[in-house]
């Protein structure tokens, strides 16, 4: 697989993400949920824009520019210390839970890919590329931990103890 190809895999991936959270953000009940959502999709736009600055760079002249900052841990503070889960009927909570599993799913395979893209890249002894690859994967892995937590919160505030936990 070359550069191009592990590049437009990622892009593709990110557009995907941004459809599921665009189409699943007005499903969601939960205020809260809804704001992780509608931050997510923002953050999966940024991405898809980000790698195809990358691409364009490559492209052009064969340069990879440097990564942007993430704002994942900016959202956590902000919002999980400000705002409590809303008060929503626990029947409500049920479906925004099988929304975020699957937004779970979705973060947690975009780490898996950019983590084997990321060695791939190092096999091709392109370094630039796998810091960008790698900064990727930690972005992402901001996303499952902002979902991770909001699963948690609608778990302690429903007392759901099934015995297990999604993640």
């Amino acid at each position: 697989m070359s550069i191009e190809d592990i590049l437009k895999l990622a892009e593709n991936f990110e557009i995907e993400g941004y459809k599921f959270y665009m189409s699943k953000k007005e499903e969601i009940k939960n205020s809260l949920a809804k704001e992780v959502l509608e931050f997510l999709k923002n953050m999966e736009k940024e991405h898809t824009e980000y790698i195809r600055m990358v691409r364009k760079a490559l492209e052009e002249n064969g340069e990879i520019p440097t990564a942007s900052v993430d704002t994942t841990k900016d959202f956590f503070k902000e919002r999980f210390t400000s705002q409590k889960i809303s008060k929503t009927p626990s029947e409500d909570d049920i479906k925004d839970l099988s929304i975020l599993r699957m937004a779970l799913l979705i973060e947690k395979d975009f780490v898996n890919y950019y983590d084997k893209a990321a060695k791939r890249a190092r096999e091709l002894e392109n370094e630039q590329l796998v810091k960008i690859l790698e900064n990727l994967k930690a972005w992402e892995e901001g996303h499952v931990e902002l979902v991770k937590k909001m699963i948690k919160e609608i778990y302690e505030k429903n007392r759901l103890d099934l015995g297990f936990y999604p993640f």
